[in-house]
């Protein structure tokens, strides 16, 4: 990929500016603009990190400090990644209404500015699918969505809305939705970071209910490799699933206890910090998903996939995410 003006809405966040240092890397004279909104959750550190990566690269980082459904310039790019999104659960049990606004509203706004032959690619979640039981297989992309919060619930109606554009108004639209993410740079009110934050303090570690919540996790780079790969070999109006590719027979699943057991281990903390507490409301006992659209895309693509050699393990970016933390605290303490 080269010389293309690209959007990156949500460019700030976690998963938004991993996938703009990948662009630095692979898209030769392209043009980043970012428009995030500044929230709670980015990082002054996040935002310096990319203006120092894109030092190289003279004039070719932009930043607009602007909530997407008050972003008007939509129609100049050559492609449009949607990352903008109120996405922690919690927060949106207790108020949803920036949730509507963010996820429901500012995607329509977006939409509603595409121009014949822009592509807008809308990153979504595994919670649109609802709730699994522990024997269930994994979700597809044609499943029935059956969304039971109001984050996932209004990342539900994105994604309809999206792809009634490429319907109705035959706008290049795709649609990706992934599992959990996890890696550095991550703010400290999910999981992962959490358990690692207390257990360097020493101070007790939540876990919801009994632990048995079964998740999936994808390290945020893979995630941002499939989000470029399918920018450049999706077909417009198709939903692509994101899985974990660690080469186990459990499609990348663990539950909470024994991820958090894990992390405890990896530090050398003891379990006693465990502290159970009482369940999430309408928590969703468990998602997993199947990339069968993804794996199909890449094959047509040329490319060989599960070659020997190339495997890794969830243990191995774990440790490198959590060995992060250890060093960067300055990063999280704000």
């Amino acid at each position: 990929m080269k010389n293309k003006h690209i959007l990156v809405t949500g460019g700030l966040g976690f998963i938004g500016s991993h996938f703009v240092e990948l662009l630095h890397e692979k898209c030769t004279n392209c043009k980043i603009t970012i428009v995030d909104s500044y929230n709670y959750s980015v990082s002054e550190k996040t935002e310096n990190l990319l203006w120092d990566l894109f030092l190289d690269k003279k004039n070719k980082l932009e930043i607009v400090y602007k909530s997407i459904h008050e972003y008007n310039d939509v129609g100049v790019y050559d492609y449009v990644i949607n990352f903008a999104a109120e996405s922690h659960v919690d927060n949106s049990i207790e108020n949803g209404d920036p949730f509507i606004q963010s996820n429901v509203v500012g995607v329509y706004h977006l939409l509603n500015q595409l121009r014949e032959g822009q592509r807008f690619i809308q990153i979504g979640t595994d919670e649109v699918y609802g709730s699994l039981q522990l024997t269930s297989s994994p979700s597809e992309e044609g499943d029935l969505l059956k969304p039971s919060s109001v984050y996932s619930s209004t990342k539900a109606a994105a994604d309809l809305i999206a792809l009634s554009y490429y319907h109705t108004y035959k706008r290049d639209i795709i649609v990706t939705r992934c599992t959990n993410n996890f890696g550095p740079r991550q703010y400290p009110e999910k999981l992962i970071p959490v358990v690692v934050r207390n257990a360097l303090a020493d101070a007790y570690v939540p876990v919801y209910g009994t632990g048995e919540n079964v998740r999936q996790w994808i390290y945020v780079k893979d995630h941002c490799e499939k989000i470029f790969n399918v920018l450049n070999y999706g077909t417009s109006g198709d939903i692509y699933n994101f899985a974990p590719n660690y080469g186990n027979d459990n499609h990348g699943e663990i539950n909470n206890i024994n991820l958090v057991q894990e992390i405890l281990h990896i530090l050398e903390k003891p379990e006693s910090l465990i502290s159970f507490v009482e369940d999430r409301k309408g928590h969703d006992l468990k998602y997993s998903l199947r990339e069968s659209n993804y794996r199909n895309m890449m094959i047509q693509a040329g490319y060989q996939l599960d070659l020997p050699g190339t495997e890794k393990t969830f243990a191995d970016d774990l440790r490198y995410t959590i060995m992060w933390y250890t060093k960067n605290e300055s990063w999280w303490e704000r």
